[in-house]
């Protein structure tokens, strides 16, 4: 498979194009790697287990029957 992109943007001095070739693997089941670059992304990764951020800014575990994160990776603040 081929994948050809041409963008067309005032901002660029002329077209800019990009080609992506694709082939097929020798392998039974592929492993096919995804890179996601989210801005606003509010998930974090504490030894190994993943968790998010709630909209009210509080850790929350990402499924069902996930153990609390260890607090001692976050500073303890005086009350």
């Amino acid at each position: 498979m081929i994948n050809e992109i041409t963008t067309i943007d005032n901002a660029l001095t002329r077209p800019w194009s990009a080609v992506k070739r694709y082939r097929r693997s020798d392998v039974k089941q592929p492993v096919w790697p995804e890179a996601v670059c989210g801005s606003d992304n509010a998930q974090i990764d504490i030894a190994g287990q993943n968790y998010m951020f709630s909209a009210d800014g509080l850790l929350m575990p990402t499924r069902k029957d996930q153990p609390p994160p260890d607090l001692k990776y976050f500073k303890q603040s005086s009350k």
